[in-house]
């Protein structure tokens, strides 16, 4: 689900981009201008150099030329830095319109987490039910095969044990195979998103 609505996103985006293309552009400027003051103070200083050893007159041109440069860097300059202040201006004005769709995004959230709870809730209920019915199979079996242990005393007949095959551990972390009953592993792997492989091997098996 997306954050915001597409026309609050559209312009939140195009404001973004349209200070960070304003910004390469600045700083692309600012590189160009930075190296050509350098050049022209590089420029003076022979300058100077010639009218101290020659006793030239100094190149008003040259000078000019650095004054008009110096002076749109330190624009640049001073543009660069007001950007960041200037687009938080900007972005303010959709604030009441990213908190309200934000807050929805939330709001629906917590509808769809009540709503998957009670179907949790639910699928529990009816795997504790199933779990008690296993219990019960087993006493009912148990108690009717016990019925035929004097006759297979008797006959001399070999007993067959009865048990939970499906074994229950508290701190069990990890079944090597599919069963009945929730491993640690298992239930971590889906509460993070991820069916477990065991499952899904048990699905593509069925």
């Amino acid at each position: 689900m997306a954050l915001f609505k597409a026309d609050t996103l559209k312009k939140v985006n195009s404001t973004k981009e349209k200070f960070n293309k304003k910004k390469a552009e600045l700083q692309e400027k600012r590189t160009k201008l930075v190296e050509e003051r350098d050049m022209l103070r590089s420029a003076l200083e022979n300058d100077l150099q010639r009218q101290i050893m020659e006793g030239t007159s100094p190149d008003k041109k040259l000078q000019n030329e650095f004054d008009k440069v110096n002076a749109d860097l330190e624009r640049v300059t001073l543009q660069l830095g007001s950007l960041d202040g200037i687009l938080s201006k900007e972005l303010q004005k959709h604030k009441d319109d990213v908190k309200k769709e934000s807050d929805k995004v939330v709001s629906t959230y917590r509808e769809q987490e009540l709503k998957l709870e009670d179907d949790l809730k639910q699928i529990k209920l009816q795997y504790f039910e199933k779990l008690a019915e296993y219990h019960e199979a087993y006493l009912t079996a148990s108690r009717k095969y016990s019925e035929f242990r004097d006759i297979m005393d008797t006959l001399e007949i070999p007993k067959r044990p009865i048990n939970k095959n499906i074994a229950f551990n508290m701190v069990q972390d990890f079944n090597n195979q599919y069963q009945g009953m929730f491993s640690t592993a298992e239930l971590r792997d889906a509460y993070y998103g991820k069916v477990p492989y065991s499952a899904r091997m048990y699905k593509e098996g069925k």
